[in-house]
């Protein structure tokens, strides 16, 4: 083989075997890098963007609007209705039992008094003692 030959044989399959892994080391390193990473930063930055700041903003405020207003309305008027419910029904029912008990073995107790009272004179009538609505009478010395 002569160097004729040998430069017409193997240069031109030397060139193209090291132009092509030249240009392909090049571009793909130059195209992939550039574009991946342009790609990628753009992509990022507008996947980042948007569903940051759409979604996040979108879902933080249904989610807060919807389900406060709802959990403020529905538990704060439930229990607040039940609270009311639960106190007046105690209460009203503490209170009439025992100021109407109060008030009623107060009055006859009172009302007793005076009908023995009343009973045990001498000299009067016995008159029936009913109950009344005047109030008590209360002896205020022993000379009636």
């Amino acid at each position: 083989m002569t160097f004729i030959d040998l430069l017409l044989a193997y240069l031109p399959a030397f060139d193209l075997a090291f132009y092509l892994a030249y240009l392909l080391a090049f571009y793909l390193a130059h195209l992939l890098a550039f574009y991946l990473t342009s790609y990628l930063a753009f992509s990022l930055a507008y996947l980042l963007a948007f569903y940051l700041a759409y979604l996040l903003t979108f879902y933080l405020a249904y989610l807060l609007a919807f389900y406060l207003a709802h959990l403020l309305v529905f538990y704060l008027t439930s229990y607040l209705a039940f609270s009311l419910a639960h106190l007046l029904a105690f209460y009203l029912a503490y209170l009439l039992t025992f100021y109407l008990a109060y008030l009623l073995a107060f009055y006859l107790a009172v009302e007793v008094q005076r009908c023995t009272l009343s009973w045990a004179r001498p000299g009067f009538e016995v008159q029936r003692c009913t109950l009344s609505w005047e109030g008590p009478r209360l002896r205020s010395s022993g000379a009636h």
